[in-house]
């Protein structure tokens, strides 16, 4: 029955999706609540904490609970990331919707927080590297990716378990192995594995907008002033193209 079920976008779904059924959900910077709520009306998951760093977000969340008859259901929480979250609440972590550097200050602030929980279920806005970096650091393995676009914009969301290995793309003889790594934190590496038709979209645009980028730097006037920009978007086309390289 969806009739009573909260429309989710398709990177909400994606993120939805990726919660194994069975485990207590801890949802930091929940807003609306949306995914929580769509999840335990179906009873996808026994136990839901929502927490949020602002009242406001938590108004509404308590708002679209009373809506959809789930008062009492869902637990609502005041908390700055992990702070209020006690060990053994959850066993799946979502956080969506939030830059990749403050995701990763939340996933890292706390570690002993963060590697409570079996799962993560991450979709940062930007930064997405900061994100995949900081799971290795902290014994995450990414087992699967979604790249979702959406009014134009490219969304990543990634599963990662606690103590796994993560799964890695086969790169070809020739991918520059300097550039392997930080290429999968850029891109994802099950994306990258699985050649995925929305990553090449991605990494196609990535290489017009790094073109560009260096075309308009030629002929600076200042050529000092310049050179950081230039190499980091000749190291960032360097690593869309080897990207790319993997759908030949």
């Amino acid at each position: 029955m969806t009739e009573n079920l909260p429309r989710l976008s398709g990177r909400l779904m994606a993120a939805a999706s990726m919660v194994t059924p069975g485990l207590a959900l801890t949802d930091v910077g929940c807003d609306h609540a949306h995914i929580p709520i769509w999840l335990k009306k179906q009873g996808l998951v026994p136990s839901v904490l929502a927490m949020d760093c602002i009242p406001g977000p938590l108004e509404k969340a308590a708002g679209n609970l009373a809506l959809y008859g789930m008062e009492g259901e869902i637990a609502l929480r005041l908390s700055d990331g992990l702070d209020a979250y006690e060990k053994g609440e959850g066993q799946c972590l979502m956080i969506t919707g939030l830059g990749g550097k403050l995701m990763k200050d939340i996933l890292t602030r706390q570690p002993d927080k963060t590697r409570d929980f079996q799962e993560l279920v991450l979709s940062p806005q930007s930064d997405r590297w900061m994100v995949r970096a900081s799971l290795r650091d902290l014994g995450f393995g990414i087992d699967k990716e979604a790249l979702v676009e959406e009014d134009g914009k490219f969304y990543p969301v990634i599963h990662a378990l606690r103590g796994a290995e993560g799964k890695r793309p086969l790169w070809k003889e020739e991918a520059d192995e300097a550039l392997r790594l930080p290429a999968e934190d850029w891109f994802g590496p099950c994306l990258i594995r699985d050649r995925d038709p929305v990553l090449y979209r991605f990494l196609v645009r990535q290489e017009r907008t790094q073109t560009r980028i260096l075309a308009s730097l030629e002929g600076a006037a200042d050529p000092a002033r310049t050179r950081d920009r230039k190499e980091q978007a000749l190291w960032i086309l360097a690593m869309v193209r080897m990207a790319l390289a993997q759908y030949l």
